[in-house]
């Protein structure tokens, strides 16, 4: 394969970095999505963390296509299968996709196109699509994360409000993309990151799980990738147009949870991923004020109020753990809510 003059913007080299553990019913579908939308100097890396099922011999089928490696790996969970991937990729672009969702025509050469308007964005997210061919029998409907309420383009600096409240500002695995500088900066704390983290017995026979379920057993990797994104300073872009197809099947790692199992799933363990990231990145000083303030004023807002009032909660939680005066960070709250209540046309 030969490789692009990487100073020619136009000339963005991706890398579709694709894991999966047993889906080889889905895995074709896939990686097809991807290959349809490769240009010649683009790759597609697969990582299969231990299959049982026939997800080898699927793969040594497409292992013979020379835009295709495919890495054969003991079961490790997913968060190590996709930064094995990351690891293996070549490209300037590393777009990461689950074996069980699919690519939606085009996405690739307007990610291509919006990384080339905007080299100051090192992490790139996309909306999900629910429903463009029928679900799975067993397929139940799922809510697309808040961050899909954003408008499309940069969402401003996520930092501050993710040190303190662990905000999700990203979309699934599937959804999202890093630039090579970006994925660099993660491989370099992948040995202090792990998504192995088991509920207790009667924890997760309380939230009506197995214990021998993924969700009883991990964290999610996209949550911790996405939280290591904005702990790392870097900027943001939220991509309107879905980008992939989200497949919602049994075998999906909150699926069949009620709300009220997700909600507290949710909060617990955007604490425990920020936690983590924070000791990885060695990141225990607190913000200014100034800094939690200028963070705030250049976000961009959710399209909802009630999405809104969440964000100007988060920002007044962030300066209240900020250093500066209790005076200062309690008249800083109103504030903070003049900056993000009022509607986004006010600003």
């Amino acid at each position: 394969m030969t490789a692009p003059d990487t100073s020619d913007l136009k000339h963005l080299a991706i890398s579709v970095v694709i894991n999966n553990y047993n889906y080889a019913s889905f895995l074709p579908m896939a990686l097809d999505s991807a290959l349809k939308q490769l240009e010649d100097y683009d790759e597609i890396v697969v990582v299969d963390d231990g299959s049982t099922d026939e997800s080898r011999e699927i793969l040594q089928r497409y292992d013979e296509h020379p835009q295709v490696r495919v890495i054969f790996q003991r079961n490790q969970l997913q968060l190590r299968a996709v930064l094995n991937g990351l690891d293996s990729a070549s490209g300037d672009l590393h777009v990461l996709l689950d074996s069980d969702d699919y690519l939606l025509s085009g996405y690739l050469s307007r990610l291509r196109s919006i990384a080339n308007r905007h080299p100051e964005v090192d992490f790139f997210f996309s909306n999900p699509d629910f429903g463009d061919q029928p679900p799975p029998q067993n397929a139940r409907t799922h809510q697309a994360p808040e961050a899909a309420l954003l408008p499309e383009g940069p969402t401003g600096s996520t930092r501050w409000s993710v040190w303190a409240t662990g905000e999700f500002v990203g979309t699934p695995t599937s959804g999202l993309a890093l630039r090579n500088n970006l994925t660099a900066d993660i491989l370099s704390i992948r040995e202090r990151l792990t998504d192995h983290k088991p509920l207790g017995r009667r924890t997760a026979r309380l939230l009506g799980l197995r214990n021998d379920s993924h969700t009883a057993k991990r964290l999610s990797a996209d949550g911790i990738i996405v939280r290591a994104a904005s702990l790392l300073g870097k900027e943001k872009y939220h991509c309107a147009t879905p980008a992939f197809f989200y497949r919602v099947h049994g075998s999906n790692a909150y699926a069949g949870l009620a709300k009220w199992p997700r909600t507290y799933l949710g909060i617990q363990r955007s604490r425990e991923i920020t936690r983590m990231v924070c000791q990885a990145l060695g990141e225990s000083k607190r913000p200014g004020l100034g800094d939690v303030l200028n963070e705030a004023r250049n976000r961009s807002l959710p399209s909802g109020m009630k999405s809104r009032v969440k964000l100007t909660i988060r920002y007044q939680r962030a300066a209240l753990r900020s250093h500066s005066s209790w005076l200062s960070r309690l008249l800083a709250l109103p504030r903070i809510a003049l900056l993000l209540l009022p509607p986004p046309m006010a600003r």
